[in-house]
């Protein structure tokens, strides 16, 4: 049995890998604004990963935890506007929760990753982290940001066996877009489903031997959005 940690486990992709990690036999320590129903094999944290002060002192509780084989890092929102209408909070939080959570949450957690025999990183960006658009400027800078981290400590972490790579999902049918103006379209080809990203995140935490998987794009088969 491994034991992963898992951000954002309560909703959509998170949720849908904490699900198939159960499944498998693997423990899950989920950390989330709210709880998700307890189960056996789960270990919940309730933390605002928006807030700095707060994923510190949860990822300090964590680093207290023996043996960790893997981390998910998925946790994440998104606001779209032109750039000049966001506030000066606005853009503090995304970056916050965005890039600089997974961040400070890896500063504590690698150490006891990299003393196991293998471990891994994934890291959940976006097709944002590859090509920014219009009204993405925020979202976009810090989805580009934890893709050059993800590429930096794929080197650094290789020596000590701890593989790390980022997945890139396009337009998944979640809360996601709640609080959005805009949505993927009604047909089952206009979005990707939280299951299929978490079966490319079952893919990298199952490579095996000394081959590492860096990077998985992975999109509707059809970009199609529309306004709500």
């Amino acid at each position: 049995m491994k034991t992963i940690v898992v951000t954002g486990h309560s909703k959509g992709i998170g949720q849908a890998v904490t699900k198939q990690l159960i499944e498998n036999g693997d423990h899950v320590i989920g950390i989330a604004r709210s709880a998700a129903p307890q189960q056996d094999s789960l270990t919940q944290y309730e933390a605002d990963l928006s807030d700095v002060t707060e994923t510190a002192a949860v990822a300090k509780e964590i680093a207290k935890t023996k043996t960790l084989n893997a981390i998910v890092c998925n946790a994440g929102s998104g606001t779209f506007a032109a750039l000049e209408n966001f506030s000066v909070n606005q853009i503090q939080q995304q970056l916050q929760l965005n890039l600089l959570s997974p961040l400070i949450l890896l500063r504590s957690i690698l150490p006891i990753l990299k003393r196991q025999e293998s471990s891994h990183v994934v890291l959940v960006g976006s097709e944002s982290a590859i090509k920014g658009g219009k009204f993405g400027s925020v979202y976009s800078a810090a989805k580009f940001g934890i893709r050059g981290a993800a590429q930096a400590l794929r080197h650094e972490c290789a020596s000590a066996n701890c593989k790390v790579g980022i997945i890139n999902p396009g337009m998944t049918r979640s809360d996601f877009f709640d609080d959005l103006a805009f949505e993927p379209g009604s047909q089952d080809s206009h979005a990707l489903l939280a299951n299929d990203v978490a079966k490319a995140v079952l893919i990298m935490l199952n490579s095996s031997g000394s081959a590492v998987i860096d990077e998985i794009v992975i999109n509707p088969l059809h970009h199609v959005v529309r306004k709500k």
